[in-house]
């Protein structure tokens, strides 16, 4: 009973401890009490940095105290709070949205348009820098509604203004559930490399981009009051759309004083899509959020991006639902990655082929800071470790 009383204490101090080297918590609208995904949490003067998920929830590694955390995200005011000492408990911040004024009279039709060009224009002279940066990519896959596959990569990246031009994948898992209609999208990853930048390809589809600025309908949503600028929010919608053609609508959240893209959201139509065993009853419905981080950087960089597609197929006579989710955050800009040799995007390359490449090290994604999930994530991950799921690369 000693030697049991024992272990119990020593257990409860190794999760005091783990519990100890995390700092945990939540960012929600001020008015609403709901939370914010996307925002940019981070401890000032360090590298220490995250997005919140889905549902507002962030992790960081526990700072040296006293230390200064600071909320950001385009549509909300800067946070900055003290933090005095350590907590076991999850800290709630409260973010005031900014003022908005809408663009209810438009006394010139070509603002949005000139808005976006010299963003555009700007962003184009630094097309070919590169930044170095260590990511995090989970996707989630759901048929009719009931999770069945999960992939998580760690990857170093190299990315520019264009897109991610190169990666290498660092450590990854996989696990899946067989006891539905089997579907997987397996190279959705590099699709979410290739929305990461704001400027777009003349090619494979109609993007909006320098030269295409005429063919899109382009208005001036609203203003966005931050401190130290107004960020435009402008709407983009192509005019020639067709049931048979690739394009994408877009909105862009743009500096007035400094013509940086903080924010991209967009709707994508038809895109192409090949499917071995079934059919698509109607095009996939995807959308795109990717958000930028211009604070230190001559122009904003790569901080997180979110793709969400939706399909309905029949396979074999069944009807199937599957939702394809999946959220890129940057937790660290470090250019001393840049030696180091990067694989360049293929549109062949599978995520569950380079997951088996690597070996799974369940201790690293133990109580790993990075790895913070949504209520539907973390109930299917607790689940397949259960099973003994991940490392394994069989179906439970």
């Amino acid at each position: 009973m000693k030697k049991l009383t024992i272990f119990m204490v020593l257990l409860f101090l190794v999760v005091a401890a783990q519990a100890q080297n995390l700092l945990q918590g939540r960012v929600v609208d001020e008015a609403s009490g709901a939370g914010i995904p996307f925002v940019s949490v981070g401890i000032l003067g360090t590298n220490n940095a995250s997005v919140s998920n889905e549902n507002g929830d962030f992790v960081l590694k526990a700072p040296t105290y006293p230390a200064k955390l600071r909320c950001s995200h385009v549509s909300y005011l800067t946070s900055d709070r003290i933090l005095q000492e350590s907590s076991n408990s999850a800290i709630i911040v409260k973010l005031k949205p900014a003022s908005i004024s809408l663009n209810t009279v438009t006394i010139d039709p070509y603002q949005g348009q000139r808005i976006l060009k010299a963003a555009f224009e700007k962003a184009k002279t630094y097309e070919n820098n590169n930044s170095y940066l260590n990511a995090f990519y989970r996707q989630l896959t759901t048929l009719n509604g009931k999770p069945s596959q999960i992939y998580e990569l760690f990857f170093d990246l190299q990315w520019s203004p264009k897109r991610v031009q190169g990666w290498i994948a660092k450590q990854s898992r996989f696990a899946q559930l067989d006891d539905q209609a089997a579907f997987s999208l397996d190279n959705q990853s590099y699709y979410t490399f290739t929305v990461s930048g704001y400027l777009f390809p003349d090619k494979g589809g109609k993007f909006v981009n320098l030269n295409t600025l005429a063919d899109y309908e382009i208005n001036i949503e609203k203003y966005i009051e931050q401190a130290d600028q107004k960020i435009a929010v402008v709407s983009c919608k192509y005019k020639k759309g067709k049931s048979n053609l690739y394009y994408v609508n877009s909105t862009y959240y743009v500096g007035l004083d400094d013509s940086n893209i903080y924010r991209l959201e967009n709707s994508v139509f038809n895109l192409p899509i090949r499917l071995s065993r079934a059919s698509a009853k109607f095009p996939p419905i995807v959308t795109t959020v990717a958000t930028f981080n211009g604070a230190a950087h001559p122009i904003p960089v790569l901080e997180s991006v979110s793709t969400k597609m939706y399909l309905s197929l029949n396979v074999k006579g069944r009807e199937i639902n599957p939702g394809i989710s999946s959220l890129l955050t940057v937790y660290n800009i470090d250019n001393d990655l840049k030696d180091q040799q990067f694989e360049a995007l293929n549109r062949r390359t599978k995520d569950k082929t380079v997951i088996e490449s690597i070996k799974y090290d369940p201790s690293f994604w133990r109580n790993n800071p990075i790895v913070k999930q949504t209520t539907l994530e973390d109930s299917f991950i607790k689940m397949m470790e259960s099973k003994a799921a991940f490392g394994t690369m069989t179906n439970p």
